[in-house]
């Protein structure tokens, strides 16, 4: 007989399907290629206020208290334990993606890290040689074709795109902690881990303070072409050249070929 937690996973995991098979249906369909423009931007724009709001009262002041109290080992030791968790999902995701001899390596981190590593407190793994990587389901739908769809913006969670939004699904299924049916475990896990990613990416939201003109379009922009960036494991093709002009002649016109551009 299912208990109440598992039936509840199980629906989770419906739902998953379903939104995930919506979402790619229309990637495949309309969103083939990297959009030009932002048609969700009227929604995106007040979500991305209420995240600055909540990041400007909450989550910041608080990763702040959390990294005055919290010796940098320590700190260390709580990413190294969340990164371990997430490497589940980066392995399955290795899989998909045939990166055979990554998921192999990738499994040995994990193995390596949750026993010697006391539960992934310390990344005895990258000591022995094991590279770490990260892979998401959305890059594994990018390496297989298909296209990002429009710019998305998440409550309480920040940049995103059509692609990429079931990942967060997979993410979190992949997720040992999902399968913990006590409450007062991982919710309190779960502020940390936030409160600890937010502490890590201080440097990175006091350069959007200081370099951006519009928080909206930098975040944005740094999103696509860091996701374009990851997909392309750091080697995205470059743009094509313009035609060569002939010699003594003008340069052609440009040509129309009808065919997408990345």
């Amino acid at each position: 007989m299912k208990t109440r937690h598992s039936r509840r996973r199980s629906a989770f995991v419906l739902c998953i399907a379903g939104l995930a098979a919506f979402l790619l249906g229309g990637c495949a369909t309309r969103y083939g290629v990297q959009p030009t423009s932002d048609p969700l931007e009227p929604v995106n724009r007040p979500v991305s206020v209420f995240n600055t709001k909540f990041d400007q009262y909450l989550l910041g002041p608080t990763a702040h208290v959390y990294v005055e109290a919290t010796p940098q080992a320590a700190r260390t030791g709580v990413t190294n334990f969340f990164s371990n968790l997430a490497t589940p999902n980066t392995i399955v995701n290795d899989f998909f993606q045939a990166k055979l001899v990554q998921g192999v390596s990738d499994t040995g981190r994990l193995v390596v890290n949750s026993t010697l590593g006391v539960g992934g407190l310390f990344d005895v793994a990258s000591m022995l040689g094991l590279e770490k990587h990260k892979e998401d389901f959305g890059q594994t739908l990018g390496v297989w074709g298909s296209g990002p769809g429009p710019y998305l913006v998440i409550p309480a969670n920040g940049p995103s795109d059509v692609r990429d939004a079931p990942g967060l699904a997979m993410a979190a299924v992949t997720n040992p902690l999902f399968y913990v049916p006590y409450l007062y475990v991982t919710i309190p896990l779960a502020v940390l881990g936030a409160v600890n990613l937010r502490a890590n990416l201080e440097g990175a939201v006091q350069f959007r303070k200081q370099a951006a003109i519009d928080n909206y379009i930098f975040t944005r922009e740094s999103y696509q072409q860091h996701r374009r960036f990851v997909i392309y494991d750091g080697r995205p093709p470059l743009p094509p050249l313009p035609p060569a002009a002939p010699e003594g002649g003008k340069p052609p016109p440009p040509q129309n070929s009808g065919a997408p551009s990345e």
